[in-house]
């Protein structure tokens, strides 16, 4: 059974209330928490809400720009042909 599977299963037993729900999260090895959180989906977005959701960030303010950071590359590069200019140049990078 993958993991949408086991989540839909689940989703389906705790909405019949047929089990305890602790004795249902027992049974499929996951927290309390955790299966508020998947019944929680379920309700909220049906089962396109089941599969585990990106905790990327939908934006970041404080994040540096890209003429700030493409210019600590370009001082990194200086330093490093500076620094090791044969180094760099054998392929060892």
């Amino acid at each position: 059974m993958d993991v949408r599977e086991q989540r839909v299963r689940f989703v389906v037993e705790a909405t019949q209330k047929l089990k305890p729900f602790s004795t249902l999260c027992n049974q499929y090895e996951i927290s309390r928490l955790t299966g508020y959180l998947w019944l929680k989906r379920y309700r909220d977005f049906s089962v396109e809400g089941i599969p585990e959701q990106s905790r990327k960030p939908h934006h970041s303010p404080r994040r540096t720009s890209a003429s700030l950071e493409q210019q600590v590359v370009q001082l990194r590069l200086d330093f490093q042909a500076r620094c090791w200019p044969g180094f760099w140049a054998s392929g060892l990078a």
